[in-house]
């Protein structure tokens, strides 16, 4: 069992040496989840605490990264604002991967008329920008974590959806497709069961490189002053509120703006790793 295990463990790691990409993703990745949880849950001070002794404070022991206009603790909130990029990354994700999947697989696998009627419908839908749902679904529901959500979940599956149909249409009229059919295979088992998992490598990459966009676009609405408003700490509205501060104290927007570039570039690191796996999956060299 011994002997199993280190050779599992030696396995694991010459994947890792041979794909540095995907392993510094993840690190970096899990390492920016483990502070956003950690720090705003062990911190003596909370994220929206305000403190006027302690305004525009520089970096120290007490306050890492100093304090803003209004005395709160900028480390504290910046980690809270990854948080909430991080929930709204996978968040959304995880809405348009299911309405993705189901409707790619729903119109490849119909085929004809089916298929044009279903993809007509996504063309529209995706006709309009994603940024324009997402404001006037905030200006109706206010601004939260659950809007930001629903607007960009509206049009954001349907790029998935067309890889989806893509594959779709192209494994089934594999042999193995044909012989399932032969067999009396029934079409729900033929579709989630054969087709769906050999499709799996595009869905996946698709699905991770959904995170950063959906990052983006949470942090520039804030910035704009359309997303979470303060004192809710999300890095778009850190970045704003610190523009105000940037000749008295530019650090205060360079904190918040690093740790998006870091989170942004570990998930898309992740993505192009795990596009590089799955090539070499693909060709037979792992």
């Amino acid at each position: 069992m011994a002997g199993s295990k280190d050779k599992e463990d030696m396995q694991l790691k010459t994947y890792f040496r041979k794909n540095p990409m995907l392993a510094s993703g993840i690190v970096l990745l899990a390492v920016m989840v483990l502070l956003s949880v950690l720090i705003p849950a062990l911190s003596p001070y909370a994220a929206t605490a305000q403190n006027a002794e302690l305004r525009n404070a520089p970096s120290s022991f007490s306050h890492l990264f100093g304090t803003d206009k209004f005395g709160r603790d900028i480390f504290v909130r910046v980690f809270a604002g990854t948080r909430i990029s991080i929930a709204v990354g996978i968040g959304s994700a995880l809405i348009c991967g299911v309405a993705g999947i189901l409707y790619g697989c729903a119109a490849g696998y119909a085929g004809g008329k089916a298929d044009m009627l279903l993809m007509r419908a996504a063309d529209v839908i995706d006709a309009i920008p994603s940024l324009l749902y997402v404001i006037l679904i905030m200006l109706v529901m206010g601004a939260s974590i659950g809007s930001i959500l629903l607007g960009i979940c509206i049009g954001g599956w349907v790029g998935l959806a067309r890889v989806v149909r893509g594959e779709i249409i192209r494994l089934k009229a594999e042999d193995f497709c044909t012989a399932a059919r032969l067999l009396g295979v029934g079409n729900g088992r033929i579709l989630f069961i054969h087709l769906l998992p050999n499709a799996a490598g595009p869905i996946i990459v698709n699905l991770t490189l959904l995170i950063p966009k959906a990052m983006f676009t949470e942090a520039f609405l804030s910035f704009v002053g359309v997303g979470i408003m303060a004192p809710a700490a999300s890095l778009g509205t850190l970045i704003q509120e610190a523009r105000s501060q940037i000749q008295v104290a530019p650090s205060q927007m360079l904190y918040p703006i690093l740790v998006l570039c870091i989170l942004i570039l570990s998930v898309n690191l992740t993505g192009a790793g795990l596009e590089k796996t799955i090539g070499r999956a693909e060709e037979g060299r792992w």
